[in-house]
């Protein structure tokens, strides 16, 4: 753990046999009985990430959620194509600090198993037998599902949600296709989360203030132009965000999906709703700030309806944390600065963590996106 997270060590990691991280996390809580450090978990946090990934990064999250909820996290770092096989487990225990710098009673347990080659075809049945039982479990795998899907697929089958980040797909939209398919299987027992789609909570939200009042929903029902663009900086665009907000958008609309044609950066859509054609585009644009890679940069809404001419601008401002939003019906025109929210992954997945029950509207975007990219 670095010295930004929010806990303190009540034990650094003790690298011990599986069998034996029970036994080594007893031992630590009975070695501070009398330091009034009590042992106790509101649910399991199991993580999956790559080896090559930060592991301080991950250990700050972690420890960033550990003071609101104490939690069994089990984080698997993965090394998939490692020629050698091999499983090594640490265990470690950390106390939340409170305000006034001291440490809280209830601490946090925290085991890392690193997992090599061949031993993350079974490592499912080594996390089952360390899960707390009669306690939620929550998924995050944080990196590509279409990388190790074998476990992640076994995994599905422990746990009641699983959180995923569709910013970080490789071959975005088929693993986004994948995603979706396993979201609406009615089969499922997991719930799904997406940081991604948490992400554009406030892009949703002024999408539905521009259009308020009557005489903008008049205009709402009229559009027959999309366009979203999204920022890419290293030649691999990540459109999911972009179709995420398109399904959102036409799912809240009624508009059904009817062609896709990919060209380079940019993604042509023809959809239909109310008895016309509406066409949609995705673009990325090159950005230099790693930041906005896969991340909306502009939202434009037109509808060139003869006698009901209005459009609505959507884009964010030079301010990461400002968005502006222009609107123009028949020759009227409107423009406002709203404050955008950017939230971090500490408070995206703490909003995950709080939440059990299917989402809906999550749900009914996917499915347009689904019925989207099958006709790629």
């Amino acid at each position: 753990m670095t010295s930004q997270a929010p806990v303190v060590a009540l034990s650094e990691p003790v690298r011990v046999q599986v069998s034996q991280i029970d036994k080594q996390l007893n031992q630590i809580f009975q070695s501070q009985a009398d330091g009034g450090a009590t042992r106790a978990s509101t649910f399991n946090l199991l993580v999956y990430e790559r080896e090559e990934q930060d592991a301080n990064d991950i250990a700050e999250t972690i420890g960033a959620i550990a003071v609101q909820y104490p939690c069994r996290a089990i984080v698997i770092s993965a090394a998939p194509q490692a020629p050698d096989a091999g499983l090594e487990a640490l265990v470690a225990a950390y106390c939340p600090i409170s305000e006034g710098g001291s440490r809280e009673t209830i601490c946090c347990e925290y085991v890392t198993l690193r997992a090599k080659g061949q031993v993350l075809e079974e490592l499912h049945t080594t996390v089952a037998s360390l899960l707390m039982p009669d306690l939620q479990t929550f998924l995050w795998w944080r990196g590509p599902i279409n990388v190790n899907m074998q476990l992640f697929m076994k995994l599905l089958d422990l746990v009641d949600r699983t959180i995923v980040d569709s910013s970080l797909f490789a071959a975005p939209e088929n693993a986004l296709q994948r995603m979706a398919s396993l979201t609406l299987n009615p089969q499922q027992q997991s719930t799904f989360g997406d940081l991604n789609w948490s992400r554009l909570t406030s892009w949703r939200e002024e999408t539905a203030l521009a259009f308020d009042s009557e005489e903008r929903r008049s205009c709402l029902m009229a559009l027959d132009n999309v366009v979203i663009e999204y920022g890419e900086t290293d030649g691999n665009p990540n459109p999911n965000q972009a179709y995420l907000y398109l399904g959102w958008l036409a799912s809240r609309l009624g508009w059904e999906p009817l062609s896709l044609h990919k060209k380079e950066g940019t993604r042509q859509i023809i959809l239909r709703g109310n008895d016309q054609p509406i066409q949609a585009i995705i673009r990325a644009v090159q950005t230099s700030d790693n930041t906005q890679a896969g991340q909306i940069i502009s939202i434009g809404l037109r509808s060139s309806e003869e006698g009901a001419p209005c459009s609505v601008a959507i884009c964010s401002d030079d301010s990461p944390s400002c968005m502006r939003v222009q609107m123009s019906i028949g020759e009227t025109s409107t423009s406002q600065l709203s404050n955008l929210q950017t939230q971090s992954i500490e408070q995206l997945l703490s909003q995950e963590l709080q939440t059990q029950d299917r989402d809906v509207i999550f749900e009914q975007s996917l499915q347009v996106i689904n019925k989207l990219l099958q006709q790629g």
